[in-house]
């Protein structure tokens, strides 16, 4: 059972490599404070849009965008010309009502 799982891991690997060397990008990898995309496998020049995950927000001057580029070395990757950040969100909402609650000691 044990060699099985070896093998399986062995295989998935290979894979991997084969797919990113034929012109292929796989799942991103995931930036700080972003949520899963799609386990699809993109093509060299497909763009795609991370997102931040809940309670975060694009920091200002930074890109959701992704695109699958060729390397030099020929194998295929995800690039970013403006890297994404997201940063925490503000507790309150501008324009939404807020309850504040004092509780005696």
């Amino acid at each position: 059972m044990h060699m099985l799982v070896k093998l399986i891991f062995i295989t998935a690997a290979y894979m991997h490599n084969i797919a990113r060397a034929s012109g292929v990008c796989g799942k991103p990898e995931l930036a700080e404070n972003t949520v899963p995309v799609s386990d699809l496998l993109h093509n060299i020049g497909a763009s795609i849009r991370i997102q931040c995950a809940k309670g975060y927000v694009r920091k200002a001057g930074t890109s959701s965008l992704i695109r699958c580029t060729q390397q030099q070395n020929h194998n295929a990757s995800w690039h970013s010309e403006l890297p994404l950040k997201c940063i925490r969100t503000n507790s309150y909402l501008v324009g939404k009502d807020s309850t504040f609650f004092c509780f005696p000691n």
